[in-house]
C-alpha cells in the first residue's frame, strides 16, 4: 500500500512539475487534477490520420494528442468505432471532451471552441475511376458523390453545390468502396487520406484529381476541437502546442506524412522564415559520379542536379553549389558547416551518428566489374583473399565489410581510377552502382572491362543533412515529396537511357519540325479540298511511328541495335516471374565470337564494331519475335527464349552455331562462336544461379576448343 501511495504521488509531483515547466496558472492546474482523463474520439477507418488497426488507435492525430497530453499531465481515453455523425453529436452532448482533428466551420463553431494553432494543412481530391477525369466542381453537377455523413464536405455540398447528387458513407473506406461499385461517380476527400487507403487496400482502378483554385473546397487546416464549457482546456492545450518542439514534430510528420503522395506541398512560416535568413542553401556534391552528379567547369550536372533544379521551381528554394575536390572534402565541408546538406548521399550505420537522411529518391543496384574473360560472379562470396575496389568514403565500403568480411578492399579514388586498376590487374574486380559503371564503360575505353555480376544488396540515394537541422530536413524532404514519380523518371531516363547511345537528336528535331510544317500543310490542303481527316490520320501514324521509335533508343544498344544490357536484365527478371508463377520453360542462350580480339588487332576496331553488327543481325533474324535477342556485353549476346525446353533450345544454337560458319563476314578467316545453354528451375533457381550456370557453360565452352554447345 505504501508503494502504491508513492508511486499517486510521484506521479502527482511529475504532473505538477510538467504544469510549471509550461507556466500553467493555478486554474489551469487545478483543471487537470479535476480532470486527469480526457475523452478522445478514435475513428474507424481515416487512415493514416485517425484510424483503428489490429484493437490500436492509431495514425496522425492520435500520436498528435497523445503527445500533447503527456506534456499537460492528461491521460487519454479513447472511444473507438462510432461514425463521424455520431462523435459530432458526443461533442455537442458532452460525451467527448474533444476531437483531434478538425476543419473550423460556422456549423461547427456553435458548439465548439478550437486550439489557435492547426496542427495539419490538408488538400481536398476528387477521387473517381480511372476511366474518368473530373478536375472541377462544375464537372460533378448532377453526378452521384460519397461523402461522409456529417463531414464538412456534406456542409459546403450544400450551401454550393445543391445540384449534386449526394450518397452518404459511414466513413472514406466505404464511400471509396461506393466509388468501385459504381453507387457513387467520385467521392471528395483529402489527397493524402485517399493515397494512403488506395494502396492499403489496392484500390488500383481508382485515382485522384487535386481540386485546383477552387474558392470553397480549399486547403483545410485541421485543428483539435474543444466542448465548448471547457476554455481552460483550450488554454491548457494551446500552451502544449506551443511548447512542441519541431524535432517532436518532425517524428511525428515523418511516421504518418512522409509516405503520403501528395503533389500540393507547402512550407509552414517557420520555414519560410529559415529560408529567408538563409535567402539560398548550399550543398556539396560527388564532383565526380555520372550519371548522378558531377561538377563540370564549376556547374553541378546530373540526376541529383535535375532534381534540384526542379525543386528549386516547385518550390522557389534557391540552391548554391559548393564546388570541392572529392566526395571526401564534401564530407568534410559538411561536418565543418561549410554547405548545409549534401545531394547524393547513402544511409550507414557510421553516419546515421551524425547525419540525418530524406527519404530515399533513387534506389540503385551494385555490380561487380572484371576483365572480360572472368568467369561469372554470383556472389562475392565466391572472390574470398581477392583484391575488390571501392571508392574511398563511398558507402558500400562498409557494407561490404559488414557483408563480405573475407574479401580483401582495396581503396580506389574515383570509379575511373577503380576500372583502371582492374584493367591493370591491380585488382581483381571493382563494386560501384550500375548507373555509375556503364557510364564510365560507354564514356572511356574499356574494352577488356565486363560487368561479371550484381550483388543482393541494394543501395538507396538521399538528401544528407547534420543532425539537429529539422527545418532544413523538413524543407528539403517537402521538396522531395512535392515531385511525382513520372518526374523522377523523366530525370533518370534523360540520364542513364537517353544519354547511353549518341544518336543524334537534332535530325529528329529536324524530323518532327519537317512534320510539323507537313501538318500545318495539311491543314491547309483540308480547308482547299476536305480532305483534312485522311491527312490528319497520316500525322499520326507518323507520331506514333517516331515515338515508338524513341521508346526502342532507351532500351537500344547503340551499335547492334538489339536489347542493351539494362533491358536484358528487365525482360529476365519478368521472364523468370512468369515462369515460376506458371511453372513454364524458360531457356538462355550466352553467345560469345571466338577470338574475336584477333579481328580487333588485325584488321582495326571498325571492322570489329561491322561484325558486331553483322552477327547482330543474323541472331535477329534467327529468333522468334517472342525471344528477346540482346547485346549482353563486348563480344557476348544474351538470348531469352520463353517457353522453350532445353531440346529446342539446342536445336536453335545448332542452327545458329552453322549460320555464323556459314556467313561471310569478309575475314581471311571462318568466325565462329561459342554457346552456353541453361534451363530455368522454377523451384530451386533465381536470376543470380541461372545467369551463373549459364556464364559457367560459355565458359566450359570455350575451355574445350570454342565452336562447341554446352548446356545444362
Amino acid at each position: 500500500m505504501l508503494i502504491i501511495r508513492t508511486v499517486l504521488l510521484f506521479a502527482f509531483f511529475l504532473t505538477l512539475s510538467q504544469a510549471k515547466e509550461l507556466n500553467f496558472t493555478p486554474q489551469e492546474q487545478a483543471f487537470i487534477q479535476a480532470h486527469p482523463v480526457l475523452r478522445v474520439q478514435n475513428e474507424r477507418s481515416w487512415a493514416p490520420i485517425d484510424f483503428r488497426e489490429n484493437g490500436h488507435e492509431r495514425g496522425y492525430a492520435v500520436d498528435y494528442i497523445k503527445l500533447l497530453a503527456s506534456k499537460a499531465g492528461f491521460k487519454l481515453k479513447f472511444y473507438p468505432g462510432r461514425s463521424w455523425s455520431a462523435y459530432l453529436k458526443m461533442l455537442q452532448e458532452d460525451q467527448l471532451d474533444l476531437i483531434s482533428s478538425m476543419k473550423i466551420t460556422p456549423q461547427r463553431q456553435n458548439y465548439a471552441i478550437f486550439t489557435e494553432e492547426h496542427i495539419l494543412e490538408l488538400y481536398n481530391s476528387i477521387l473517381q475511376h480511372k476511366d474518368t477525369a473530373y478536375s472541377s466542381m462544375k464537372e460533378l453537377e448532377g453526378k452521384r458523390v460519397a461523402v461522409v455523413k456529417g463531414y464538412y464536405q456534406e456542409e459546403l455540398f450544400r450551401l454550393h453545390y445543391p445540384k449534386t447528387e449526394l450518397i452518404f458513407a459511414k466513413n472514406t473506406h466505404e464511400a471509396m468502396q461506393f466509388v468501385i461499385e459504381g453507387k457513387a461517380d467520385a467521392t471528395i476527400e483529402y489527397h493524402s487520406v485517399l493515397y494512403y487507403n488506395i494502396s492499403r487496400y489496392f484500390f488500383t482502378d481508382l485515382h485522384a484529381i487535386v481540386l485546383a483554385e477552387n474558392p470553397h473546397f480549399t486547403s483545410a487546416k485541421q485543428y483539435i476541437a474543444i466542448r465548448d464549457d471547457y476554455p481552460l482546456l483550450k488554454s491548457i492545450l494551446d500552451k502544449s502546442m506551443r511548447s512542441l518542439t519541431h524535432k517532436e514534430l518532425h517524428q511525428i510528420r515523418e511516421k504518418w506524412i512522409t509516405i503520403i503522395k501528395d503533389r500540393h506541398i507547402k512550407l509552414n512560416k517557420e520555414e519560410e522564415n529559415y529560408l529567408r535568413q538563409k535567402k539560398r542553401l548550399r550543398f556539396c556534391s560527388d564532383p565526380d559520379w555520372l550519371p548522378i552528379e558531377r561538377i563540370r567547369s564549376g556547374e553541378h550536372i546530373g540526376i541529383a542536379a535535375d532534381l534540384l533544379h526542379k525543386i528549386s521551381d516547385k518550390m522557389n528554394i534557391r540552391f548554391e553549389l559548393v564546388p570541392t575536390q572529392s566526395w571526401a572534402q564534401s564530407l568534410k565541408y559538411l561536418e565543418q558547416k561549410r554547405c548545409d546538406f549534401l545531394s547524393s548521399v547513402i544511409r550507414t550505420d557510421e553516419r546515421e551518428k551524425s547525419m540525418d537522411f530524406t527519404s530515399s529518391y533513387l534506389d540503385m543496384s551494385l555490380v561487380i566489374s572484371t576483365k572480360s574473360d572472368t568467369f561469372f560472379i554470383s556472389s562475392l562470396k565466391n572472390l574470398k583473399d581477392k583484391s575488390i575496389g571501392v571508392v574511398e568514403n563511398y558507402a558500400y565500403e562498409q557494407l561490404l565489410k559488414r557483408d563480405y568480411p573475407d574479401v580483401k578492399l582495396v581503396k580506389v579514388k574515383s570509379i575511373y581510377d577503380g576500372l583502371k586498376k582492374v584493367e591493370n590487374g591491380e585488382i581483381h574486380a571493382f563494386v560501384d552502382t550500375l548507373e555509375a559503371t556503364s557510364e564510365q564503360l560507354r564514356t572511356n575505353s574499356f574494352s577488356s572491362i565486363k560487368i561479371s555480376g550484381k550483388l543482393e544488396e541494394k543501395v538507396a540515394l538521399s538528401f544528407g543533412v547534420l543532425k539537429g537541422e529539422y527545418l532544413l530536413f523538413d524543407i528539403l524532404e517537402k521538396g522531395l515529396e512535392s515531385l511525382s514519380l513520372r518526374e523522377k523518371k523523366e530525370i533518370y531516363d534523360k540520364w542513364v537511357y537517353v544519354s547511353i547511345d549518341k544518336t543524334d537528336y537534332s535530325l529528329i528535331w529536324k524530323i518532327l519540325l519537317a512534320m510539323f510544317i507537313l501538318g500545318l500543310f495539311f491543314l491547309y490542303r483540308y480547308k482547299m479540298t476536305l480532305n483534312y481527316n485522311t491527312q490528319l490520320l497520316k500525322i499520326n501514324t507518323e507520331l506514333e511511328k517516331l515515338n515508338t521509335q524513341l521508346q526502342e533508343l532507351s532500351e537500344t544498344d547503340q551499335l547492334t541495335q538489339l536489347a542493351n544490357r539494362r533491358y536484358l536484365d528487365i525482360s529476365l527478371s519478368k521472364e523468370i516471374k512468369q515462369a515460376r508463377r506458371y511453372q513454364s520453360h524458360l531457356c538462355i542462350i550466352l553467345i560469345d565470337i571466338d577470338f574475336f580480339k584477333k579481328v580487333n588487332d588485325n584488321f582495326g576496331h571498325p571492322t570489329g564494331d561491322r561484325v558486331l553488327k553483322e552477327l547482330a543481325k543474323l541472331l535477329k533474324e534467327n529468333s522468334r519475335e517472342v525471344d528477346t535477342v540482346g547485346r549482353w556485353g563486348g563480344e557476348e549476346f544474351l538470348i531469352i527464349l520463353p517457353q522453350t525446353d532445353l531440346t529446342h533450345a539446342t536445336t536453335m544454337c545448332e542452327k545458329l552455331q552453322t549460320k555464323i560458319k556459314e556467313h561471310d563476314f569478309e575475314l581471311d578467316h571462318t568466325l565462329t562462336a561459342s554457346f552456353g545453354i541453361s534451363q530455368f528451375q522454377p523451384n530451386s533457381d533465381d536470376e543470380s544461379s541461372f545467369l551463373s550456370r549459364v556464364d559457367a557453360n560459355l565458359y566450359e565452352a570455350k575451355e574445350r576448343g570454342r565452336d562447341r554447345i554446352v548446356t545444362s
